[in-house]
This record gives C-alpha cells, sequence and structure tokens, in this order.
C-alpha cells in the first residue's frame, strides 16, 4: 500500500482527487497484487450518512422521515415513477480518510468539515417545515442565579420548533406544544438560509450585517445621547462631543467577538446544511484571535475539539465540534481572567456565562414533530 501513503504523504501540496480517481488507482492496485486477476465486482448500496444538520436533506426525500444526529440510514427501495431520486453512493471511510488531513489549526478542521459535507446531499428544505432543536442549557446568572462556577447544579431541557420562513415558532410549556406566530430570534432562518457556502464570502456577509446594525443603533445612541446632553445645557457642539466620547466607534476586537458570537447563534438554533455548517467553520477559522484547542468536554461531557475567540484577554467565547464528524455541539462563555465590569462589578475568573449543549436537530414536516 505505498502508492496510498505517498498520495497520504504529499495530500496537502496537490489537488484534491475526486472519488472515482482514487478508486479507479486502488483497482488497479489490487489487480496488480493479485497477479492482474481482475477484481470481483462489488455492489454497491446507496447510503444517506446523515449528520447533525444533515438531516434536513434527508427529511425531504422520503416522507415523514425523521433523523436523530450520528445515524446511517440506508435509502429505502422508491419506485423511480414516484418522483423520488435516490442519490448516489457516497465515497468509501478509506476515500474519505484519505481527503482529511490532520488537525492542529482551526482552518484545518474548516477544511476537514467541508470535505465531509461535500458528501452529503444537497439540501432543499421546504419554507413551510419546521427546524426542530434541543437543547441542554445550564442555569446562570441569566437564569435569575449566580453565575456558574464548575459543573452546574441545574440544567433544563429545551425543545423549540421554528418554521423555515420564521413565521412562526413552538415550545412545550408545561407539557403541552404552543404555537406563536412571528419569531424571537435574532439570527433568523431566512437570513442564514441566504448565507453563502464560501467561507469567506459567508464571513464578509457576517461582517456587512455587523457594520449595518452598529452603524443603526450608534446612530440611535448618537442622538439620544447628545439631545440629553443639550437638555441639560450644553451646547450642540458640545452635547456633540460629548455624545462622541460616551459611544465610541465599535473596536476591531469587538466587531471580531459579535462576528464569531453571530455564526455561533446561527448554529445553535438552527438546522442547517452540512455545507453551511462548514463554511461557518471556515468564516469562525478567518477571524482573526479566533484559535483551535485539540481537547474539551461539553456539557453532556461528549468530547470534542474547540474553536474560541477570547475578548480583550478576559471574556472566553467557545462551540464545541465532535472531532470525528464535525457536527456542532455546543457553545460556552467562560471568564479567564478577573475583569472590572464598569457599573456592573468584577467578572471573576472561572465564572461561565452561559453553557449549552445541542442534543438533537432536524427537519420536520410540523411543529411538535419529534426525531425517532
Amino acid at each position: 500500500m505505498e502508492e496510498l501513503q505517498e498520495l497520504r504523504r504529499y495530500h496537502d501540496a496537490l489537488p484534491g482527487a475526486a472519488p472515482e480517481s482514487i478508486g479507479a488507482a486502488r483497482s488497479r492496485l489490487a489487480s496488480h497484487i493479485h497477479g492482474n486477476r481482475r477484481p470481483r465486482a462489488r455492489r454497491i448500496r446507496a447510503v444517506w450518512g446523515l449528520s447533525l444538520t444533515g438531516a434536513a436533506a434527508a427529511a425531504l426525500l422520503a416522507v415523514a422521515m425523521t433523523v436523530v444526529p450520528g445515524v446511517t440510514r440506508e435509502a429505502p427501495d422508491v419506485p423511480r415513477d414516484e418522483g423520488v431520486e435516490v442519490p448516489h453512493a457516497r465515497p468509501s471511510a478509506a476515500v474519505t480518510e484519505l481527503r482529511l488531513r490532520p488537525v492542529a489549526s482551526a482552518r484545518d478542521l474548516a477544511g476537514n468539515a467541508a470535505v465531509l459535507a461535500s458528501d452529503e446531499p444537497e439540501w432543499s428544505a421546504g419554507p413551510t417545515q419546521w427546524g426542530y432543536v434541543k437543547t441542554l442549557r445550564a442555569q446562570t446568572r441569566v437564569d435569575g442565579r449566580e453565575w456558574l462556577r464548575g459543573e452546574p447544579a441545574v440544567t433544563n431541557t429545551r425543545e423549540q420548533w421554528r418554521q423555515l420562513n420564521d413565521k412562526a415558532f413552538a415550545t412545550v410549556e408545561k407539557g403541552k406544544l404552543k404555537i406563536f406566530k412571528g419569531s424571537e430570534f435574532e439570527v433568523t432562518y431566512p437570513y442564514l438560509l441566504a448565507l453563502p457556502t464560501d467561507a469567506d464570502q459567508l464571513l464578509a456577509r457576517i461582517y456587512e450585517t455587523i457594520d449595518t446594525e452598529n452603524a443603526r443603533n450608534r446612530a440611535s445612541d448618537l442622538r439620544s445621547t447628545q439631545e440629553r446632553a443639550e437638555s441639560r445645557g450644553k451646547t450642540p457642539e458640545e452635547a456633540k462631543r460629548l455624545a462622541e466620547k460616551s459611544v465610541p466607534p465599535l473596536t476591531r476586537v469587538q466587531r471580531d467577538r459579535w462576528a464569531f458570537q453571530l455564526i455561533a447563534m446561527g448554529m445553535g438554533d438552527a438546522a442547517l446544511p452540512p455545507r453551511l455548517r462548514a463554511a461557518m467553520y471556515g468564516a469562525m477559522a478567518e477571524i482573526q484571535g479566533v484559535r483551535y484547542e485539540a481537547k474539551s468536554s461539553d456539557l453532556l461531557k461528549r468530547r470534542g475539539i474547540t474553536l474560541y475567540h477570547v475578548l480583550d484577554g478576559y471574556l472566553r467565547d467557545e462551540i464545541f465540534i465532535d472531532p470525528k464528524t464535525y457536527e456542532y455541539l455546543g457553545y460556552r462563555t467562560i471568564v479567564v481572567k478577573d475583569h472590572k465590569d464598569g457599573p456592573f462589578g468584577t467578572m471573576k475568573k472561572g465564572e461561565i456565562h452561559n453553557w449549552d449543549a445541542l442534543i438533537k436537530v432536524a427537519v420536520v414536516d410540523e411543529a411538535g414533530q419529534r426525531p425517532r
């Protein structure tokens, strides 16, 4: 198998070989090893590898089919006249392994996620279907308690359904499903699903969103601050100077943190196409200050790898990722250095401000429907 080892060794310096090219090379090598005997034909059965966010594609290909993360299901035998196209077989695990690189950085992680996502079926969920997300959340001061330190004493499980056009959402309250009109989410499905699946273009769109939103908010804050100053007897010029001093522009580090958070919020609250999720990892990898960590454990004690960003050396935002499937596992914000937080007191090293884990995600046909 020296030829395959050479292919692996020089993979990073060469363009990625197509799966059919690698398959042909394997056949030639096997034929040579076995004295040019013609290899026996193998019948390849079409399968769907359903990843955490690849669930949406399969939900559309089979009526009422639901998805659980990490499950691989074979495509059903569907007659052609039913109008359902059975997807082509995915490359073998050996071929995929040759296309993956050792992970030592955020960019390596994003590259491998893109390789795996490229083997997934196209995602074509309809706007009236529902994204199902089940999460586990640790209780912290956000829920009226003290900031969490160490393992949480209390956790809450939450199920939610969001229509992909974000015209309705649903939750379970006291055992009963409640459906609400509109959306309560900062990052909407229409926005997410319109994002490019190219990492650089996606990041540019994210920064454009942040800059537009910040400009609008800052203009409003400047106006109200200046009006208050003028009501206290300041001249318009003095009031303007005071307003600009009290409402400074967004710093580069703050802008980068907002970009990281915006992407993370999109992954945590939605069922997404695998190619989009991989592009999100790629965009995160290009944000200045984002780092990779090889070992981590999430809220459910699942082994993971981490992408993180530290704001001004004291506040670390991080996402957890499955090291084999590259599925999104969860999010945490933790204080890594004591920090004076203005009138709000001092943030203490070790305080956990947010911590949640993604349990299940799928696209379903109606609110209240759960993955089996």
